[in-house]
């Protein structure tokens, strides 16, 4: 019988993230099971039964999150139903540390048999390193992506391993090793559309700016996702410099990299 393995990402680079595992996984194991929630990489990794909640659940700030607590905790309860049905041989929670380590800690006070793993690690060594020693409760392997994390969860009687960055790897598959383009600068408003709503029309602005000075000058954004892309275009469409600027989504190295700014 094949293995199952449930996922939860609740951003965009979780997403990314937990695609790229996935691919690794189904080489190791083609009949590997996927299930879970995340984003359209994941999903497209999976297919119909996987949910895409990205767009909902990546908000940033305490306050977002307390405007948005029925929604939470509705995911929560159907997340813990989605694992009753599905019964996976294991759970990995990617970063997602307010959402992913108390529903760790539910899934523990429910099963001592699940195997629960946590990829990408909460930075908790920066804000809150008691909170370690809790997590070797409930979590069974913490897969790390900065190697000095290892030793300080390992000290804790939590196994861990550094498995090495994400990021390396797939910007390595993605150089182009071509000149970047003079004339472009890159814009990076970020992966949550209360980021875009805010930060946007402050670099829109400053685009507006520059372009007075420097005729030749183009401007790409890189948009995390579709919809997030669409509410680009929005804020773009009454701009005066809209014809300059290209919306790429998806692309955020690409970007980087075409760029000299």
């Amino acid at each position: 019988m094949a293995s199952r393995i449930y996922f939860v990402a609740g951003e965009a680079s979780g997403d990314e993230h937990g695609a790229a595992l996935m691919r690794s996984l189904r080489e190791l194991a083609p009949d590997i099971e996927f299930c879970g929630r995340g984003g359209p990489q994941m999903k497209e990794i999976v297919g119909e039964t996987f949910t895409n909640w990205i767009d909902d659940a990546a908000v940033v700030g305490l306050w977002e999150v307390v405007k948005h607590y029925g929604y939470f905790r509705e995911e929560f309860a159907k997340a813990l139903q989605e694992i009753d049905v599905t019964k996976p041989d294991a759970v990995v929670l990617i970063d997602y540390p307010g959402f992913n380590l108390r529903l760790a800690r539910t899934l523990r006070q429910r099963s001592s048999r699940l195997k629960i793993i946590y990829y990408i690690s909460p930075q908790v060594w920066a804000w809150n390193r008691g909170r370690i020693r809790k997590m070797a409760r409930y979590l069974d392997l913490m897969l790390c992506i900065f190697p000095f994390e290892t030793e300080l969860y390992n000290l804790s009687g939590l196994r861990t391993i550094f498995v090495g960055h994400p990021m390396i790897e797939s910007l390595a598959k993605r150089r182009t090793g071509g000149p970047r383009d003079p004339n472009l600068i890159g814009f990076f408003p970020g992966s949550r559309s209360r980021e875009v709503t805010k930060i946007f029309p402050v670099m829109l602005g400053t685009a507006v700016e520059i372009a007075a000075q420097h005729p030749g000058i183009q401007f790409e954004v890189a948009a995390a996702s579709e919809p997030l892309a669409s509410h680009i275009a929005g804020l773009l469409a009454t701009s005066p410099v809209r014809e300059r600027v290209r919306v790429v989504t998806g692309d955020s190295p690409g970007t980087m990299q075409r760029a000299f700014a």
